[in-house]
């Protein structure tokens, strides 16, 4: 009996000493259209760091980019101190959430895409805690913060610009071995005169986590430091730093080296890959996989499953007139992807092809104007309308692939209606109209903007002639399908080639508002023996009628031209000439647009843009003397820069700081009292 016993403890021993492992997927299931994909990512608990200690070796802050958080004396600010406003708290015990991370990030077994920095010296792993102190207690402790990197956890005071005290977030080196810094310069506790120096690294890929102190001459103030899990039951610390008051040995740094887990993933069916933490699926049919994980370190083991269910794929076009723009941001998978709205209506396709084939998450948009129209010079456009960029920025601008973009028959009639008015010719009337075919040109602007008068890059033309462009019928859906071959990404417009060259071609149309009235003034080059033009004007930039016409010899119209519109309507006035030759043939201006208002104030551009190191200038014209608040943010709307500026009525030019920008795409938000806010957007390269 007393054998037995013996041997049922020992099984009981055994099977405690190998624990399993709890396997999670994010997401927990997925619902997608068919012919897409989606991204899961597996995560196991629990797991442990190894400390070791290392050599003290941190990034000095002044070569890299930085994302300023505290600059007491403007070190890291080109002389001018700052503070980022706090998502809590104050800068004794405050708190900055959401920063994002620029690499997907695993921390005890779990994964995290931001951080929230506390200013009592800790990071923790999420968007926000519920804490901004957590300090005088040994490690690991239950209460708030979990999750955490303790830096040098104590209680810091950012407060008092007497101080030198810096606390700022960097990125060194390149995909996929990326560093994600955070550097705490000069800290000043909550009393006396002792100072730190403190860095955190976190490390792409192989998720370590490094710690390198290179001061700390407070001796009185209790101080943590190490890494947390998310229930504070397990941590690990850097030799003689939990919860103690005096550190020693340094400089010195501790590297913690989390567990390696491997994970394999079944069936393969309709996987781009059966082993590491996160897989695309894009299966044909509903289809549950099973994620093993395996802790290399002890042998612990574990399971679960995900269901991904295929939605029917319909087959109608995203958008409507008139609506909103129609975006989905998924990863593009290797066979080619499917990019549809949330009813499942196809907005594009994107096959990654040619020399660098694109990869990751790409956000693929349309909208659909009320009708074809006119902007940029003179060029008239279809309704629908195409925006495709990488969700990731920056992203390698020799990137290619091969899209699909997609237009009903409707679209090309209502072009049609327009185009012999504006000098165009005629897009394919139907399947079998080789001509309009031919005609077809489909015109990508590079860069960044929302229509082609403000696209920051260069256009390109595609035709039928350009190697690899095909215009197809497809009879089945009752669409027509545009294929292009492209390098980079960015705006699709489609339009047509001009019908002929008339003997009379305008150098520049522009205008100007002065006194509530709105000065025109154009030159052409004429070689008819005579001409007439037609101002017309127009308020919502389709719908024209002309209010002035004159006519001139062809000597005349050697002269500039000069016209005022003494009483505009109220708002935006938009203007075009029409150019009649002698033999009647006409053509149109490009279209300018003015704005007639006697309040508030708007954003004329941001120069340059994109920004490299040189600091940006905000151009605004404004109706009245007034105030004005000018913010940066970045894509998930956190704020990164304010500035406030006093504006006189006229073209003002305000500079941003943009120089410790990171690369990427930015808003710059200008705030008026009783007006709506005004946005541009800013690229930093």
């Amino acid at each position: 009996m007393k054998k037995l016993c013996l041997i049922l403890a020992m099984v009981c021993l055994a099977g405690m000493s190998f624990a399993q492992l709890t396997v999670t997927t994010n997401p927990a299931s997925a619902t997608i259209c068919s012919g897409n994909s989606v991204s899961i990512t597996a995560s196991a608990t629990p797991v442990s760091y190894t400390t070791s200690a290392i050599t003290n070796n941190p990034y000095d802050p002044t070569f890299f980019a930085t994302n300023i958080l505290v600059d007491q004396l403007g070190t890291y600010n080109g002389g001018t101190p700052y503070l980022e406003p706090l998502s809590f708290g104050n800068y004794d015990d405050g708190r900055w959430d959401n920063i994002t991370l620029p690499f997907t990030f695993r921390f005890y077994g779990n994964t995290f895409n931001a951080v929230n920095i506390s200013t009592n010296g800790w990071i923790g792993l999420g968007s926000s805690n519920s804490t901004a102190t957590g300090f005088g207690v040994a490690l690991p402790a239950a209460g708030a913060p979990n999750n955490v990197i303790h830096a040098i956890t104590c209680d810091l005071d950012f407060r008092g610009a007497s101080t030198a005290a810096a606390l700022q977030y960097f990125l060194v080196g390149s995909s996929p071995n990326r560093k994600f810094v955070i550097d705490y310069s000069n800290l000043k506790f909550i009393s006396g005169t002792a100072t730190a120096n403190v860095q955190v690294i976190l490390y792409e890929t192989t998720n370590v986590v490094e710690i390198h102190t290179t001061s700390c001459t407070n001796t009185t103030l209790n101080k943590a430091q190490g890494v947390e899990n998310s229930t504070g039951t397990v941590a690990s610390v850097s030799t003689g730093r939990n919860n103690t008051t005096t550190w020693s040995g340094m400089p010195n740094a501790y590297r913690f080296t989390p567990d390696v887990i491997n994970f394999t993933w079944s069936p393969a069916t309709g996987l781009n890959t059966t082993s590491g933490a996160t897989v695309t699926a894009t299966p044909a049919v509903t289809t549950t996989y099973t994620v093993s994980a395996t802790n290399v370190s002890n042998g612990q083991t574990g399971n679960t499953t995900v269901t991904v269910t295929i939605d029917p794929a319909s087959y109608i076009l995203a958008g409507t007139p008139g609506g909103a723009q129609i975006c989905q941001n998924i990863s593009v998978s290797g066979s080619g992807t499917n990019y549809r709205d949330g009813n499942c209506n196809i907005i594009a396709n994107i096959l990654p092809a040619g020399g660098s084939p694109v990869s990751n998450v790409i956000n693929t948009c349309v909208k659909v104007d009320t009708g074809a129209n006119k902007m940029g010079s003179s060029s008239l456009y279809l309704a629908r309308k195409y925006d495709i960029d990488p969700f990731l920025n920056p992203y390698p601008a020799t990137s290619t692939a091969n899209i699909t973009l997609y237009y009903k028959q409707s679209e090309f009639n209502n072009y049609n209606t327009k185009a012999t008015d504006s000098g165009y010719k005629l897009l394919p009337t139907g399947p079998a109209d080789a001509t309009g075919i031919s005609n077809l040109l489909l015109r990508q602007f590079h860069g960044t903007g929302t229509n082609p008068t403000n696209y920051t890059g260069p256009s390109q033309d595609f035709t039928t002639a350009t190697s690899g462009l095909t215009v197809t019928w497809n009879a089945t859906r009752s669409w027509w399908e545009v294929m292009v071959p492209v390098t980079s990404f960015s705006g699709f417009y489609i339009t047509s080639a001009p019908v002929s060259v008339l003997p009379i071609n305008m150098e520049y149309f522009k205008g100007i508002p002065q006194d509530g009235k709105h000065l025109l003034n154009w030159k052409a080059n004429c070689s008819s023996a005579s001409v007439t033009f037609e101002i017309q004007r127009s308020t919502d930039g389709q719908h024209f009628s002309t209010i002035h016409s004159l006519t001139a010899s062809q000597a005349r119209c050697a002269q500039p031209f000069d016209y005022t519109d003494a009483q505009p309507e109220n708002g935006i006035n938009y203007y075009r000439i029409k150019i009649i030759d002698v033999d009647a043939k006409a053509t149109y201006s490009n279209i300018i647009s003015l704005i007639h208002k006697i309040k508030g104030m708007d954003i004329v551009n941001i120069s340059p843009n994109p920004v490299m190191n040189d600091n940006a200038v905000l151009k605004m014209n404004a109706f009245e003397k007034l105030q004005v608040n000018i913010v940066i943010s970045d894509f998930t709307g956190r704020v990164l820069r304010t500035q406030a500026a006093q504006l006189i009525p006229g073209i003002n030019q305000v500079p941003l700081n943009t120089f410790r920008l990171a690369k990427g795409t930015y808003h710059v938000t200008v705030y008026t009292q009783g007006e709506p806010p005004k946005t541009i957007r800013l690229l930093k390269q």
